[in-house]
């Protein structure tokens, strides 16, 4: 006589996804008489969820497994195995299963998160028309379609609006699009106009242009290509500022360590207003900063402040303090400027380099040693 699998036996090819017909059965006849204890058992001893030891692959058979018995559940009866699942004591066991392969999975996510940093990544929240939806580069369709409006997503990550014969109404309507700390995300508003957020940072615009010009709000850091139209200007309100083109790429931060809000400029001209009412030009290679109600203009290479846009940090005489506050922001992890010594630095390091690897080209250029513990960057001391 065939000797009955154990029931971890019959759960370990499940979770491999080679049961038979027969083993199912035998599987979810268990499910349908075991205790919580008894299923929670069960699935630690298949993943260790008790000692944390899940790694990469584990996690991925884990949402395999969860999908895979989340849809039996909900499955219609067309088989012996599925009328067997129908009972309403395996649906609550077989639901307490998925449960618990969900908190393992979280938990699992949540402990290799604390240890593996990650760069960041195309990723936003896009607040439209009533409407939330978190936008990522794999995320691409149409989001919506009404009254001459479409937006969609673009498998590059990038959001598309269009306003075609859209009502005045519908088109000034107002959108929101916000980067969390590890995301960055592009926009093509409905001129054609680009737009690319940098992490932790907020753009504000309507649905269509309407009217004599076009005006967005932005609060961080974002990279601007403007569509040409002489006839409506754009203009960028940011803090209170208020900068006006034509048609250009500029590049403008107001994030905190900035100071103030400050706008490079690499092609075309661009006016610059701040709330006391003083404006300057600026030319090509020019930047503006304005803080405490003035304005000061200098020359610079417009290149180096627009790094970002390619995928790399390039830091110019920058603070410690300022340096280590855009790669926590960049890789979701926090930092206390007040702790980093008074030193510049000067480096080139890709944005898609490990943060291990980052710290020690800062400490090699610096002679500062820096360490991650949990998720704060913080100086080693010596």
């Amino acid at each position: 006589m065939e000797k009955r699998p154990s029931n971890k036996q019959l759960f370990d090819r499940f979770i491999a996804n080679k049961s038979n017909a027969r083993e199912l059965e035998m599987l979810f006849a268990y499910f349908e008489e075991a205790g919580q204890a008894d299923l929670e058992s069960l699935i630690k001893n298949g993943f260790d969820l008790e000692n944390h030891a899940v790694d990469q692959v584990d996690m991925a058979r884990l949402d395999a497994v969860h999908a895979r018995l989340t849809d039996k559940i909900f499955a219609k009866p067309t088989s012996r195995v599925l009328k067997l699942i129908g009972s309403a004591r395996f649906i609550r066991n077989a639901a307490a299963v998925a449960v618990i392969l969900s908190a393992g999975l979280l938990l699992s996510r949540h402990l290799s998160n604390g240890t593996q940093v990650v760069p960041g990544s195309a990723k936003a929240y896009l607040s439209f028309n009533g409407k939330n939806d978190t936008l990522t580069a794999q995320k691409a369709g149409l989001l919506y379609q009404h009254g001459g409006v479409t937006v969609s997503t673009q498998s590059d990550g990038t959001v598309v609006f269009k306003a075609v014969n859209a009502d005045s109404a519908t088109a000034a309507k107002l959108n929101t699009i916000i980067t969390p700390r590890g995301g960055e995300f592009k926009v093509t508003l409905s001129d054609g106009s680009m737009v690319l957020l940098n992490a932790g940072s907020k753009l504000t615009f309507p649905t269509g242009f309407r009217g004599p010009e076009r005006k967005v709000y932005v609060e961080g850091e974002a990279f601007f290509s403007v569509t040409k139209n002489a006839d409506k200007p754009f203009i960028v309100n940011v803090g209170g500022n208020e900068i006006k083109v034509l048609g250009t790429r500029f590049n403008v931060n107001s994030y905190p360590e900035t100071g103030g809000v400050e706008a490079t400029l690499l092609e075309g001209s661009v006016s610059f207003s701040n709330t006391e009412g003083e404006n300057v030009l600026l030319k090509p290679n020019q930047q503006v900063f304005s803080a405490y109600g003035h304005l000061s203009l200098k020359d610079v290479s417009a290149a180096d402040f627009n790094a970002w846009t390619k995928g790399e940090f390039l830091f110019n005489d920058v603070p410690v303090a300022v340096v280590m506050q855009r790669l926590a922001r960049w890789y979701n992890l926090e930092v206390q400027p007040a702790s980093m010594p008074s030193k510049n630095l000067y480096m080139r390091i890709s944005r898609k380099a490990d943060i291990k690897e980052v710290l020690e080209m800062i400490a090699k250029a610096t002679d500062l040693e820096f360490d991650l513990k949990g998720n704060q960057i913080v100086l080693k001391k010596e």
